[in-house]
């Protein structure tokens, strides 16, 4: 099995809901947080060449294509998500390629992508540090690396989104591994998603480690007008729940 494989076991088992809540476009801290937050960082995506890696479905993969990327690679380890990607009714097989392939070991040239764009993708359980490497292996010179998760500081271990903001030191600074159900619309998924969160010390060690520079950190979250115009975003969105990292390949 590509990947660590309780990640990726569970992502086959989720694959349909998964599916199901991008395309139906269920999930508003997708379409109207985290997307358009990246979005708005990469700018203008004409002519780039661009690795979506932890690509899904290849919903944003899509999106970069429609916005005039020149070539999008999306890569998972979930086959599941590979297939629905490449069979999608609106894909563009000329400017896209999607790879059955781990992350920490991709199936790409040396420099061959301007852009590398990990959109919630869940931090690797063994050898983590693999895939920030490998990321700056595929990029071009001075090209750029986005990494949009879960903020590393506001989960727990073997917890959701807790309404305890304490968490004790010895977990914070350890591996905590968080396995949960998502609730998206109502519908849950099938079985418990598996990853792990590190300190930010540690995060933003591996990432500068691989031989990137930070030039931008955002905490994406609703504007007021949202939490205005939907109640929705008060309840469930109490704390930072993403981190967003703006990354510059050094030579």
């Amino acid at each position: 099995m590509l990947g660590d494989e309780q990640v990726t076991a569970a992502y086959a088992r989720n694959a349909e809901f998964w599916i199901e809540i991008v395309r139906e476009r269920l999930d508003p801290f997708q379409t109207e947080l985290t997307d358009p937050a990246l979005l708005e960082a990469i700018g203008s995506a004409a002519d780039l060449r661009v690795l979506d890696a932890g690509c899904g479905e290849g919903a944003f993969a899509r999106e970069l294509i429609r916005r005039g990327a020149g070539h999008v690679y999306g890569v998972d380890t979930c086959a599941e998500f590979i297939a629905a990607a490449r069979a999608h009714p609106e894909v563009d097989a000329a400017r896209s390629t999607f790879l059955h392939a781990d992350v920490a070991d991709l199936p790409l040239p040396d420099g061959s992508v301007d852009l590398v764009v990990a959109n919630r993708l869940p931090n690797g359980i063994a050898q983590p540090e693999r895939r920030f490497h490998e990321f700056h292996r595929v990029l071009s010179p001075n090209g750029r690396l986005l990494l949009l998760g879960m903020h590393p500081c506001f989960y727990r271990a073997r917890a959701e989104r807790n309404t305890d903001t304490d968490l004790p030191l010895d977990a914070y600074f350890g591996v905590r591994t968080v396995e949960q159900r998502f609730t998206v619309a109502g519908r849950v998924s099938p079985c418990p998603s598996h990853q792990t969160f590190y300190s930010l010390e540690t995060y933003v060690g591996m990432v500068t480690d691989a031989g990137f520079a930070i030039t931008g950190l955002r905490e994406p979250r609703p504007t007021p007008e949202q939490r205005r115009s939907d109640p929705w975003w008060d309840r469930n969105f109490t704390r930072p729940l993403f981190l967003l990292l703006d990354c510059r390949r050094l030579r």
